[in-house]
């Protein structure tokens, strides 16, 4: 049993927004596995940290991460619309309407016509087949060219509007990730006044020190003091690492949008062209 268009439209996309998440996770196993910890690309990647001390969250649940597996959804979904674009660009390609200069269609041989597009619709669900049957079908009712050519103007701005409506998931990790860049910020710069030991009088230098438990009390505050220091370095890094990497998936993430988007714009207004050229001018009324 075949299932409904739309049923089969949200399955396929649900796939690739998967594949994206399944290809992210296997990018932060690989980066965890490739770099070392406590290096600079680690800590601005993934936060991955030399002790755990320094670490806001436990590894691998971080901010770094999560902001890769958003960009892996964008990523998929992005891949989907490339794929659902170019299905759509081929179907010119498909010649659904006679492109003979001397061609004239009228309501005996405009059937044959709708019943080709309607094929493709249940196929596809193809936009220019889809146009084809809404305009000869008013053509077929009202025998008004000028009508027809009406009912085609008006499907082509719905489908601008539901293009439009299908990247609202990737404007919206665009927007996500420098608010999570930003959430890591403040979190790296809170965690790291947290952790500075304002309890603790500063140290007076020593005139004189012969004992050696005095000189292991030193070297003991010292240590301490050298590993507080490291502990909130690192978690500064946190503050700032989330921003930029932030920055730069959002530039990522928003050039795929705006490239996609304009891509299917062009692929409609020519879908609209082709339609225009080839069944609105050809048709004709013998009655009138």
């Amino acid at each position: 049993m075949q299932l409904p268009e739309f049923l089969n439209f949200e399955k396929n996309r649900m796939f690739f927004i998967v594949s994206g998440i399944g290809g992210s996770l296997f990018l932060i196993l690989l980066l965890t596995i490739v770099l070392s910890r406590g290096s600079p690309l680690a800590k601005l990647l993934l936060n991955l940290q030399s002790d755990s001390a320094s670490s806001v969250l436990p590894y691998p649940i971080t901010i770094q991460n999560i902001m890769w597996i958003m960009l892996g959804v964008a990523i998929g979904d992005s891949v989907y619309r490339f794929r659902t674009a170019e299905t759509e660009r081929k179907s010119i390609e498909l010649q659904l309407l006679p492109e003979k200069n001397n061609s004239i269609l009228t309501s005996e041989t405009l059937p044959e016509v709708m019943e080709k597009a309607y094929v493709h619709i249940r196929r596809q669900n193809l936009f220019l087949a889809r146009l084809i049957h809404s305009a000869g079908m008013s053509f077929q009712t009202h025998a008004n060219a000028q009508q027809s050519h009406e009912v085609m103007s008006s499907q082509v701005d719905l489908e601008l509007h539901r293009l439009d409506l299908r990247y609202t998931l990737i404007r919206y990790i665009a927007w996500l990730l420098p608010t999570l860049g930003f959430i890591g910020t403040v979190v790296g710069i809170s965690s790291a006044l947290a952790s500075i030991d304002v309890s603790t009088p500063p140290s007076t230098p020593a005139i004189v020190s012969t004992s050696g438990s005095e000189k292991n009390t030193g070297s003991e505050k010292s240590y301490s003091k050298n590993s507080t220091s490291k502990e909130v370095t690192n978690k500064l890094g946190l503050a700032f690492n989330t921003t930029i990497l932030a920055l730069i998936q959002s530039i990522v993430v928003v050039l795929l949008s705006q490239f996609l988007q304009k891509r299917e714009e062009e692929i409609i207004n020519e879908q609209s062209e082709y339609c225009l050229n080839n069944l609105i001018v050809r048709l004709y009324n013998p009655d009138r």
